[in-house]
C-alpha cells in the first residue's frame, strides 16, 4: 500500500474533513463497545437512532424488535437492555438472529453525522481493534478512499479520554501494518503519543469522563470489559443510512 493519511476526529463537534476517508467510529464507553458485542453474540442487525421516540415507534410496528439504550448513562425505562456490552453477553440467549435499535447520548449522534455526510463507517473499540483496522485498510486499497479517520465520539462535544486512548492504540496498531509510514494530522499525532506512554487502559478508562459516569450508574464491569483489546473479530459496519450489519 502507498503512503497514506490517517487522521483522527476528536470529538463529536468537530468538523468534518473535506477528504474522502474510510471512517472507523468510536464511542469506547459504550455504544461501539455495544454493537461490536451485540454482533459478536450473534445479533442480525441494529438500527441506530439518537430518538428514544423513533425507537419506540420502530419496537411498536416491530414487536420483535429489541431496545437498547441509554441517556446520561442510565438504562432508559421500559427499554430491554441498556446500553451495555455485558448486558449483551450475559443475555446471549436473547441476542441471537435479533434485530435491535440503539440509542445513546453520544455514539449514535457520532454516527448519525458521518452517515448524513455520506460517509462509509466501520464501527470500532478496543474489542474488536486489529479486525476493524484491518478491514479498514482493505476497503482503502480497493476503493481508493484518500486514507482511513478514526471518529471519537467524545462526551457532549468535548473530547473525552477513553476515545482518545483508543484511537492512540489504533494509530500505534497501523504503524506495525503499515511500516513504510503514513501522515498523520495533530490530533492523530498526540493520541499515538499519550498511547505509547500509558499501557493500562483500565487505568485511563475508570479516570475518563465517561468511565465515571458509567461507574456512578453501577457500571464497573461494563469500563473493565470495554478496555479489553482484541476480544473479537467482528467487524460492524453501517449499511444505509442508519442499520448497522456485521462484516462477513
Amino acid at each position: 500500500m502507498s503512503f497514506m493519511k490517517v487522521y483522527l476526529l476528536s470529538s463529536l463537534s468537530e468538523p468534518l474533513p473535506k477528504e474522502d476517508f474510510l471512517w472507523i467510529a468510536l464511542d469506547v464507553i459504550r455504544a461501539t463497545s455495544t454493537i461490536v458485542t451485540f454482533f459478536a453474540y450473534g445479533g442480525d442487525s441494529l438500527f441506530i437512532t439518537s430518538s428514544i421516540r423513533e425507537a419506540k415507534s420502530l419496537k411498536r410496528e416491530n414487536p420483535d424488535i429489541l431496545l437498547m439504550g441509554e441517556r446520561g448513562g442510565a438504562k432508559i425505562p421500559g427499554f430491554d437492555f441498556d446500553n451495555s456490552p455485558t448486558d449483551v453477553m450475559e443475555n446471549a440467549h436473547m441476542i441471537k438472529g435479533k434485530r435491535a435499535v440503539l440509542t445513546t447520548t453520544n455514539g449514535t449522534r457520532l454516527i448519525k453525522k458521518l452517515s448524513d455526510a455520506g460517509r462509509r463507517i466501520l464501527i470500532g473499540s478496543m474489542l474488536n481493534l486489529s479486525a476493524v483496522l484491518r478491514r479498514a485498510l482493505e476497503e482503502v486499497k480497493v476503493s481508493g478512499f484518500d486514507g482511513v479517520a478514526i471518529a471519537c465520539a467524545g462526551k457532549e462535544g468535548r473530547v473525552a479520554s477513553d476515545d482518545l486512548y483508543c484511537a492512540g492504540r489504533m494509530v500505534l496498531r497501523l504503524e506495525k501494518l503499515l511500516p513504510q509510514g503514513f501522515e498523520l494530522n495533530d490530533s492523530a499525532l498526540i493520541a499515538k503519543v499519550w498511547a505509547s506512554q500509558e499501557k493500562d487502559a483500565l487505568s485511563v478508562f475508570l479516570n475518563s469522563s465517561s468511565g465515571k459516569n458509567a461507574l456512578s450508574n453501577g457500571r464497573y464491569r461494563d469500563v473493565e470489559f470495554c478496555s479489553k483489546e482484541d476480544l473479537f473479530e467482528v467487524v460492524p459496519l453501517l449499511s444505509g443510512e442508519r442499520e448497522i450489519k456485521k462484516e462477513v
